[in-house]
């Protein structure tokens, strides 16, 4: 469809699919592999299981800024995911 300002807008079955495709993944198995990730970390990082100068490295130092950047992630592509459905309600709007 093309508005008054000559700007044509579309969004074919193929792209509602792959934004629909997108949001059932980041809320889906991404955010289950990442709460598995960090209940995994969680068994790493207590010093009854493991212990040591690495693992107390991995426990201080090394895990938590993967669990911030899990946390961070997981957010931006929720963002993403959001953006994304916004952008399509505009389009359908426009058409």
């Amino acid at each position: 469809m093309t508005l008054s300002s000559d700007v044509t807008v579309r969004s074919t079955p193929q792209a509602v699919a792959a934004i629909s495709d997108l949001a059932s993944i980041v809320n889906g198995p991404l955010l289950t592999h990442f709460d598995e990730l960090r209940s995994t970390a969680r068994t790493l990082t207590d010093p009854e299981s493991w212990d040591g100068r690495g693992a107390t490295e991995f426990r201080t130092t090394v895990w938590p800024g993967y669990e911030r950047t899990l946390t961070e992630l997981h957010a931006r592509l929720d963002q993403l995911r959001t953006r994304l459905a916004e952008i399509q309600s505009e389009i359908q709007s426009a058409g």
